[in-house]
């Protein structure tokens, strides 16, 4: 039970001390571009690699290029009419699923305390190579085979130890063997149970370092190592699981470390050698040596041979991060890769300022001995630096050549030229969009095109041309970026042309239909509303009744089949009202009847009346005429037109009151009102309007 209480509390203390690089989907809304500088909450990532990249994720990416390694989205699968998913930025958890097996690099308990940590981890694939290498034994006799079979399916590990195990020893096992062999089995059986049981004792496993058996003398010198590292940290925990790195026994530490090595010089390719090498970096870890860990994982980088690596590039870039200090990825002996990340992250913005580290120019430039090994890389950081430090996007063209792309970009070469593409858009060059559209054959990792639909979609939005990608041809065809532009920026002919484009899909042809239909409601488009609503409006469509978030699903088109209120400020259907204020704009009653359909269909603050900032997509100024929609412009209108009725005026006093109800902010949008004025509206209506029931109904103002 120790181990499973202290592998989650280590994992966390580990976690939150190191704020500045680990990340979090914790209220996540991050600037929907291909890369920035913000690092939020950590969930800003892209495909190239940046400043508001967790440094995880770059270090993965990284990680890639070296080992060669083509990572496969994944994509969370939705239902037709579901609303999509934004592809990215994403946070490191999210990108990890969907590239890796599920779970892995989510969090930092795996690397710390369990994998070859903990006993337990070998229990299935111990008991299958335990069987294996015994039926593979020609000299054991069938029998033995299985009886030494049964015991070992017998050995199951679990957090509680296994004394169950010792139990289901056969007394009279040492009798029914009689082969050599699987006597030798039985010794590495019993052995095993031990060390199940938490007996981190390495003689049992000293003695089988020389048994003939082949298979019982490799894993007894691998065990020899393990059992030494799991004795070192017994006393290396505190009384809730938190790490006591003086705790760790320094002696123990050094045997693991010599068995290891020895290991794995006598068995260079053995059934355990990745393993023992990962091992070896937890010895290294929990003597807080920082640089034989650094030559480990430099080892590790370098490997390219995939066998060697016990390690997927995702979870080695989860335990780096775990295990090293931020200072560490600065040291001398640290891959050049490590310092890469480590200069991204300095390059961060805070407040609009550089990052925390301060990486000035100069500094990065007295590195450039450190990246001999990898040139172009350290030429994208000087890029990179040029572009979201200095603001110079004239120095990223100069610090990077033209150069067609040829063939698979990696994760270098697409940063490269996405950053001048960025560079490009940022001077409004001529050359930018055709340098978006031609790095789209080469982009075949994992989200490379997605981050190029994007800036693409930014420079289409920043010259007004948004409808070319929405042509036949576009290769912006990610649904979730699509449906944002649809939302925020189309105007009526796009928005008509996409409804009845049939090649579309049916979520984004009912996304434009209710999009065209309500923005021509609340925009004093009535006349082309009812145009629209008899061609796009399906019978039976279904509406919002109890639904906040009115997009996640499908559109509810029925809501504009509205047909009024029979109680209270009575309304006309919808059409009805539309056709009203088609005629005659200014009509009180059936503005303050638009006014109901909002307010009771749950269309106060809606998504479709804000946009994001200019700088991000879906930003910047909508095609479509007309100002959002505020229920109080039009209380506040109707109070004061001299041919509103009496019962119009106290209805829009009483609403424009409620408006502050109860907190005292505005529900209703528009221009915020001081409370003096609100308090007059209430006297307003008290007075002039007493015998109105809305002045009967209203005790307080806010």
């Amino acid at each position: 039970m120790r181990h499973a209480l202290f592998s989650i509390a280590a994992a966390a203390a580990l976690v939150y001390a190191m704020p500045a690089r680990a990340s979090s989907d914790f209220e996540c809304m991050p600037t929907v571009e291909p890369a920035g500088t913000e690092f939020g909450f950590g969930c800003a990532g892209s495909a190239m690699l940046a400043p508001a990249n967790d440094t995880r994720l770059n270090l993965a990416l990284l990680l890639a290029d070296r080992h060669g390694t083509a990572f496969v989205a994944q994509p969370p699968k939705t239902e037709p009419l579901q609303r999509p998913i934004l592809p990215m930025p994403f946070s490191w958890a999210t990108y990890a699923s969907r590239v890796g097996r599920a779970g892995e690099g989510e969090d930092a308990s795996w690397t710390i305390l369990s994998g070859q940590g903990t006993p337990c981890v070998s229990t299935a694939s111990g008991e299958a190579q335990f069987i294996a290498a015994l039926n593979a034994d020609k000299s054991v006799p069938a029998d033995e085979k299985a009886r030494l079979a049964d015991a070992r399916r017998n050995a199951a590990c679990t957090d509680e130890g296994t004394a169950a195990a010792t139990d289901a020893l056969d007394a009279d096992l040492d009798a029914a063997l009689s082969s050599k062999a699987g006597r030798e089995f039985l010794a590495y059986w019993r052995a095993a149970v031990g060390f199940y049981n938490g007996a981190y004792d390495p003689a049992p496993f000293v003695a089988l370092a020389k048994s003939k058996q082949p298979w019982v003398r490799e894993a007894s010198r691998y065990m020899i190592g393990r059992a030494w590292a799991l004795a070192a940290q017994a006393r290396g925990f505190g009384e809730y699981g938190d790490i006591e790195f003086e705790g760790m026994d320094r002696a123990a530490l050094g045997m693991a470390e010599a068995a290891l090595k020895a290991y794995v010089r006598d068995y260079p390719r053995g059934q355990y050698t990745a393993s023992a090498y990962g091992l070896m970096r937890r010895v290294y870890w929990l003597g807080q040596d920082q640089d034989k860990l650094l030559d480990a994982y430099r080892w590790q980088i370098d490997q390219t041979d995939a066998s060697l690596r016990n390690l997927t590039d995702i979870d080695l870039a989860q335990e780096i991060d775990a295990k090293l200090p931020a200072d560490a990825y600065r040291a001398d002996k640290a891959d050049p890769l490590l310092l890469a990340v480590d200069d991204l992250r300095r390059m961060r913005a805070i407040e609009g300022s550089p990052g925390e580290g301060g990486l000035s120019r100069d500094a990065l430039l007295a590195q450039r001995s450190r990246f001999a090994r990898a040139p172009e890389l350290f030429e994208y950081l000087l890029a990179a630096h040029a572009y979201f430090v200095e603001k110079s996007p004239e120095r990223v063209l100069s610090q990077l050549p033209d150069a067609a792309p040829k063939g698979t970009m990696s994760t270098v070469q697409f940063s490269r030229q996405a950053l001048r593409a960025l560079a490009l858009d940022a001077m409004r060059d001529a050359q930018a969009r055709e340098a978006w559209l031609r790095l789209f054959p080469h982009a075949q990792q994992a989200y490379q095109r997605e981050t190029l639909q994007l800036g693409l979609a930014l420079h289409d939005q920043r010259g007004g041309t948004i409808p070319r990608l929405f042509e036949a041809n576009s290769p912006v065809v990610d649904p979730a970026y699509r449906e944002r532009m649809l939302m925020n920026l189309a105007g009526p002919d796009l928005l008509r042309a996409r409804v009845k484009d049939t090649k579309a899909s049916s979520r984004e042809r009912a996304v434009a239909a209710y999009v065209l239909l309500y923005k021509q409601l609340t925009r004093g488009r009535y006349a082309d509303f009812l145009t629209d609503a008899k061609t796009f409006l399906p019978k039976n469509a279904p509406g919002s009744d109890g639904r906040y978030f009115k997009l996640e699903q499908a559109p509810p088109l029925g809501d504009f089949a509205w047909g009024g209120t029979a109680e209270g400020y009575r309304c006309p259907s919808l059409q009805t009202v539309a056709a009203t204020l088609a005629k005659t704009p200014n009509n009180v009653a059936a503005s303050l009847c638009l006014g109901e359909f909002v307010r009771l269909k749950g269309y106060d603050a809606f998504e479709l009346d804000f946009s994001p900032s200019a700088n991000e997509l879906g930003g910047g100024p909508s095609q479509f005429p007309g100002e959002s929609f505020s229920r109080q412009r039009i209380y506040r209108s109707a109070m004061n037109d001299a041919a509103a009725t009496p019962e119009d005026k106290a209805y829009a006093l009483y609403r424009a009151v409620n408006c502050y109800a109860p907190s005292g902010n505005n529900d209703c949008g528009g221009e915020e009102v001081p409370k003096e004025t609100r308090k007059a509206w209430f006297r307003r209506l008290k007075s002039e309007y007493a015998s109105s029931p809305w002045a009967k109904k209203l005790e307080f103002y806010w």
